[in-house]
């Protein structure tokens, strides 16, 4: 169990909380990064990525790896698409 979390749903875990436990929490998280470990595991992998790029010449940075969530596409406009067709024309 741990700080009285365990086996809990969540919304008890939060009614349990302190406010210095959650200051806790929130300063662990400052240092060690996120608490899903998925996401470590995205961050250990691009970091990888990262390093074997360098070696082997790349200019790839950190972010180029990391997946992109929650960040809105590029639209195209009407002009971008017939600019593509015209460039590929026969």
């Amino acid at each position: 169990m741990l700080n009285g979390i365990g086996g809990r749903s969540v919304a008890e875990a939060k009614a349990s909380l302190s406010y210095t436990e959650v200051l806790s929490w929130m300063a662990y998280v400052e240092q060690n990064g996120p608490l899903n470990l998925g996401l470590k595991i995205e961050r250990g992998i691009a970091l990888l990525a990262t390093i074997l790029n360098n070696v082997h010449g790349g200019k790839a940075n950190f972010d180029d790896f990391m997946p992109k969530r929650g960040e809105p596409e590029e639209e195209a406009s009407a002009q971008d698409l017939f600019a593509l067709l015209q460039s590929v024309k026969r």
